[in-house]
């Protein structure tokens, strides 16, 4: 009887130390994977936050998580903590679960009748484009972007975007790309419906190919002119920018 207590205890001991070294091995292991670089602490999305959320309340209702990620992989403008300054701030657009906190998505509140959050200072200007000129669907909500705009020199240009093929007519004479706004935000990205509105998507990647997405940028007021002047005379074309475009 007391060999088959001892065994039975014997037994339960190794099972523990078993359970404590593959542990250890795992905690070793993770910071054997982040030796010879830089780590540092970040806040990612662990559920949406709804545009409009502040930093402070979406990290107090648990929905921010902190994440230690390789200093090479994180973005410069990503947010490391919620501070008091950042904490009054709101998100400009929703932010999906997954996605990294960058400080271009944190703006000042302002009361619009959309409920839509602008910076202050900006105005909101919505431009319709085919899935190509918005990266491929890669565009998002909270994304910097840089407009271009494709013109004819010497005429008016013709050509209308067209999603289901490549543009047509595009004028006599020379045509010219130029960039017409080198940084602006993404407040929103959503689908243009049969009926002329606008459905709701996070990214552009939710529209079909053969659809319209439209865009939505904040803006000044001057900005806000050259864009419609380019959605009426021009071709508009996005670019998608990083920290270190």
């Amino acid at each position: 009887m007391r060999r088959r207590i001892l065994t039975v205890t014997l037994a339960v001991l190794l099972a523990a130390f078993g359970t404590a070294g593959v542990l250890i091995y795992v905690h070793q292991a993770n910071t054997r994977a982040l030796a010879g670089q830089q780590a540092v602490t970040v806040l990612v999305a662990k559920r949406q936050i709804p545009s409009g959320t502040s930093a402070l309340a979406a990290l107090r209702g648990g929905l921010l998580s902190s994440q230690r990620l390789p200093v090479s992989s994180v973005p410069s403008d990503a947010v490391r903590a919620i501070t008091p300054e950042l904490g009054a701030l709101v998100t400009s657009a929703a932010v999906a679960p997954g996605q990294l906190l960058l400080l271009p998505m944190l703006v000042p509140v302002a009361q619009t009748t959309s409920g839509m959050a602008i910076p202050a200072g900006m105005v909101a200007v919505t431009i319709a484009l085919c899935l190509p000129e918005v990266v491929a669907g890669s565009v998002r909500a909270g994304s910097q972007v840089e407009v271009f705009d494709t013109y004819s020199a010497t005429g008016t240009l013709t050509a209308q975007p067209n999603c289901s093929g490549p543009h047509q007519q595009q004028g006599a004479g020379a045509v010219h790309t130029r960039v017409v706004l080198p940084k602006v935000l993404v407040l929103t990205v959503g689908a243009a419906a049969a009926s002329g509105q606008a459905s709701s998507a996070t990214t552009a990647a939710a529209v079909s190919s053969q659809g319209t997405v439209l865009v939505t940028l904040a803006v000044s007021q001057d900005e806000a002119g050259q864009v419609i002047q380019l959605t009426q005379t021009g071709l508009p074309y996005l670019a998608l920018l990083t920290s270190s475009s």
